[in-house]
């Protein structure tokens, strides 16, 4: 049973779990948009300026190889908008955080991959 939350009960820090939340909310909205275009390897990584064996790393899912300012860059990469809302926890709760991405107009990547 855990206390709270199981990045709590793995002995991560309040800091270490606060970054693992934003990490994996921005990671789980930018893999949304990257699946929904339907891009190559070489593609996504020419769009992001990344070499395949990041490429790889990002669609299996190693965020640990990718800070959140890098994931945030990755969005705008992709054109998209970035949100991260800090919210104070209620009394006798872990913390709490919201990221999330913004979707623009379907296609955009694709159409500046064309050019």
């Amino acid at each position: 049973m855990t206390k709270g939350s199981v990045l709590d009960d793995l002995g991560f820090s309040a800091a270490e779990a606060l970054e693992i939340k934003v990490k994996a909310d921005i990671y789980r909205e930018l893999m949304k948009h990257i699946e929904g275009c339907s891009l190559t390897q070489e593609q996504l990584g020419s769009i992001l300026g990344i070499h395949q064996p990041d490429v790889s790393h990002l669609r299996n899912g190693r965020i640990s190889k990718f800070s959140v300012g890098k994931l945030i860059k990755f969005a705008g990469k992709m054109e998209l908008g970035a949100e991260v809302r800090l919210i104070k926890p209620k009394p006798g709760r872990g913390l709490s955080v919201r990221a999330s991405v913004e979707r623009p107009a379907a296609g955009l990547a694709v159409r500046k991959l064309a050019r």
